[in-house]
């Protein structure tokens, strides 16, 4: 294919490319929608520990514990061998010029982009995006879906089931990031199993199954 061909294709699917479609709903069901979307974060504060099976990229597979509070300080996050060695301790600060502090990552969860990568996908599994969603509405299958569009930041979806929230998406450059399914009957906002998906050709799939919370 000749070069100008080529840019034109590339072109032409940048062009294409949208967020899913949202057609809008009543004013009152929108109300409520909101109300329910909220289900899918647990309230602040609050500490659970997660038992996690990585699906990882090459065919490899990783079993951990994990360990989140989030609080005062901001989201904290200890990975734990089976046995009970850390592996990997880490704070990201909220509202601090402190940012991202790692206390502990050994190899190989001490990759230079390893530990914002982990906090990214615990913050959109458990934290909720700021204020209140930009758009509420369905999707063209008829799952009604509220939507949170920060400036310069990721777009978040919350898709509601018939009992309450079962998934988040989220997107940059009106491509999918993560697909966080929920699963199960929620106990204090915290659902027995999320499973996370990440696409790509380095993507990977993390199931956690609920422990314990507080």
């Amino acid at each position: 294919m000749r070069p100008f061909l080529v840019l034109f294709a590339i072109l032409l699917a940048a062009s294409c490319a949208h967020l899913p479609l949202l057609a809008p709903i009543d004013v009152n069901q929108a109300q409520t929608a909101a109300e329910r979307c909220r289900q899918a974060f647990p309230a602040q504060p609050w500490r659970a520990t997660h038992t996690i099976f990585a699906a990882l990229p090459f065919g490899m597979h990783s079993q951990l514990v994990g360990v989140t509070a989030v609080g005062a300080e901001g989201l904290h996050s200890i990975l734990l061998s089976p046995e009970g060695l850390s592996l990997f301790d880490g704070v990201q600060h909220i509202g601090t010029a402190a940012g991202l502090v790692v206390h502990r990552a050994v190899p190989p969860f001490d990759r230079p982009d390893f530990a914002a990568s982990l906090m990214a996908d615990v913050g959109n599994a458990f934290l909720s995006p700021a204020g209140l969603p930009m758009t509420i509405g369905t999707y063209k299958t008829g799952e009604t879906v509220c939507r949170w569009s920060p400036p310069d930041g990721e777009t978040t979806d919350v898709e509601l089931g018939s009992d309450g929230p079962r998934a988040i998406r989220t997107y940059r450059s009106l491509h999918i990031t993560r697909e966080i399914l929920l699963v199960g009957a929620p106990s204090g906002g915290f659902y027995p199993l999320v499973v996370l998906r990440v696409p790509g050709s380095g993507g990977y799939e993390l199931e956690m199954r609920l422990v314990d919370h507080e």
